[in-house]
């Protein structure tokens, strides 16, 4: 039986014949940079091969590395497949940059937890109340209601003096957890994010935020996008999915009671936000339906579970709660963002985009609310982009091009050596190369003959950001014509889905009061890079906000603030929403919003007169 080794991590691994070393690193639970999951379409998952029992190179790799790549030993573990004994290199993981906190409105504190001291009667032989919880009950005046499980603790000799930890929820009082002493509630909000999940520690007693970080998300070795986790889970099942994503939130909480020597049982209620397809697979629910139209969640409605039932390394009675679904893809993540700048309450007319892999938009007109979600693609993720990676040390993040000699000037996160370009960094580059006009308004280069612009066989023309000796990577830096077009179709998806839903609204870009960009990738963003390129409506740039992670601040509010959880339900129901694919003018509009800035020439006056571009060609 063959048998793969992975350094540095120095795990080996017995395989059956023509396993790829891709399913191979999935079994060792080693990470692999996948955007595609596997699929041989994003050819992030390079490996350097150090003793070679590999499958000849695949015209796919050839394509996507080329000979040179594959003469230094590099090879894409999808696509290799272990014949004999094989020893492959994994880079080391490099640290994800990204934007914790987001906006977060004053508001009171009103949550659900409510911690009350008692001091109860003893039950007697004469006393009319004959159990231990109507001694309690005694104690605060009022019925209460109880889960099994609390009432094995009951069962223990218990003091006069008690602290108890009472769930309030529309109109339900339930008794959490009894302590013989006083003790401090804390409340976590989870946002479970595609890439990445955040986790927040709130001091339910005073409203802080104790503990604010992130990590990837693990189930990035499935693949970056949702398509690729339905896919993975159609074949194998969600619960994989599922144990691995429990098992890395609950390995950070374990760190987490250490450091700060909280008792785990004073974890007492969890708010949890995600997409539709993250939240189905936080609870083990197959998404199978959310793969095919017409998108159908299994359940869209706000939840109210128990810890244990998904076995959280928190009070094993803690609540979890989840708020609803709006429909499709459109998940309680961005509808957070949607809630905390109170859209659905204020007069005038606001745009809110929350940028990813898939784009949730929304634009609310006085109150009324319409949104759709969007397959904008990787692209401002790093995906398809052959030099794309996420905003990790060593990415280039901004681009400056002069005109004059065409040199660019680019920030590197971590002031390192590149190692590639993250989504903001492509935004700047395709923008800078307008201006500097490299590339016209179609995306084509009109600039061939320059030290800076080179020809790739299977990708075409491609601008030089950074050459080969000035890199990590022993290789140019380059932005390609394949790379432009990756743009020009995540920019498009977008565009079309505003200015449908601005004609749902009757409103145009010169009635916007605001745009806010919620996100990591929204954080690092030139706004005026993003508008000449046609991602953003052309507005004046002082109306565009961005507000961070809205959807980890969302969380928190619903932890801290009961009454806010009805106003999101509330919105989740009032909420138009879109089906792009069911409208008939979605495939002319999405053509035409491929050129720079966009084909509607009246949407970007000032852009077209900023590129001097002479004319844009437009199917009418």
């Amino acid at each position: 039986m063959p048998r793969i080794c992975f350094k540095p991590q120095n795990k080996c691994l017995d395989v059956s014949e023509n396993e790829t070393v891709y399913r191979a690193s999935l079994k060792l639970g080693i990470n692999i940079d996948s955007i595609c999951g596997g699929l041989g379409i994003c050819g992030k998952c390079r490996v350097k091969v150090l003793k070679d029992g590999l499958s000849k190179p695949s015209e796919r790799e050839l394509r996507i590395l080329g000979l040179e790549n594959i003469r230094k030993g590099f090879r894409l573990a999808c696509q290799a497949k272990v014949l004999s004994y094989t020893e492959v290199e994994i880079p080391a993981k490099r640290i994800l940059t990204t934007v914790i906190m987001g906006y977060e409105p004053e508001i009171s504190l009103e949550p659900a937890i409510v911690k009350i001291m008692i001091e109860r009667e003893q039950v007697t032989l004469t006393s009319k109340h004959a159990s231990t919880l109507e001694t309690i009950e005694k104690a605060v005046s009022k019925e209460i209601s109880i889960s099994l499980n609390t009432l094995k603790t009951l069962a223990k000799e218990l003091p006069e003096k008690l602290c108890l930890i009472i769930y309030r929820y529309k109109n339900l009082d339930e008794l959490i957890d009894v302590f013989p002493e006083e003790i401090k509630p804390y409340g976590l909000a989870l946002d479970l994010g595609t890439t990445k999940i955040a986790m927040y520690l709130v001091d339910l007693e005073s409203g802080k935020t104790l503990v604010a970080e992130a990590f990837e998300n693990p189930q990035v070795i499935y693949g970056d996008d949702v398509i690729s986790r339905i896919a993975y889970a159609k074949e194998h099942g969600v619960k994989e999915m599922q144990k691995m994503l429990i098992k890395e939130i609950n390995n950070f909480l374990v760190k987490l009671y250490k450091t700060r020597e909280i008792n785990p049982r004073n974890i007492v209620e969890v708010v949890a936000v995600g997409n539709a397809v993250m939240h189905h697979i936080f609870l083990g629910i197959n998404t199978e339906k959310l793969g095919k139209a017409p998108y159908e969640v299994v359940v869209r409605k706000p939840l109210v579970l128990t810890a244990s039932e998904l076995e959280l390394a928190v009070n094993s009675k803690a609540k979890i709660y989840m708020p609803p679904l709006v429909r499709g893809f459109i998940g309680s993540d961005s509808l957070m963002g949607v809630l905390l700048l109170k859209l659905a309450e204020r007069k005038g007319t606001y745009m809110f985009l929350d940028i990813g892999t898939n784009t949730e938009v929304y634009i609310s007109k006085n109150g009324e609310i319409f949104a759709t979600s969007t397959a904008s693609g990787p692209a401002f993720e790093g995906g398809h982009i052959k030099h794309g990676m996420k905003a990790f040390e060593g990415a280039i993040d901004h681009v400056a091009i002069d005109p004059e000699t065409l040199n660019p000037e680019i920030s590197v996160i971590g002031n390192i050596l590149p190692a590639g370009i993250c989504g903001s960094g492509i935004i700047d580059a395709i923008a800078e190369m307008l201006k500097a006009k490299i590339i016209d308004h179609t995306g084509k280069f009109t600039i061939k003959n320059h030290k800076r612009i080179r020809y790739y066989y299977s990708e075409g023309y491609a601008y030089i950001l950074a050459f080969k000796n000035e890199t990590s990577i022993g290789e140019d830096i380059v932005i390609t014509q394949k790379d432009i077009r990756e743009v020009q179709k995540a920019k498009a998806a977008i565009q079309t889905a505003y200015k449908i839903l601005s004609s749902k609204l009757g409103v145009s870009r010169k009635n916007i009061d605001e745009i806010y960009v919620a996100g990591s990738f929204g954080f690092y963003m030139n706004p005026e890079n993003a508008i000449t390129i046609g991602l953003l409506p052309e507005v004046n740039v002082s109306k565009v906000r961005i507000v961070g992670n809205t959807a980890g601040s969302g969380a928190r509010v619903l932890l801290k603030n009961i009454k806010w959880r009805t106003k999101a339900e509330n919105i989740a129901k009032s909420i138009n929403y879109v089906e792009l694919a069911a409208e008939p003018e979605f495939s002319k509009i999405f053509v035409n919003t491929t050129y720079f800035p966009s084909g509607y020439i009246e949407d970007y006056p000032r852009t077209i007169r900023k590129l001097d571009l002479k004319y844009i060609k437009r199917d009418n």
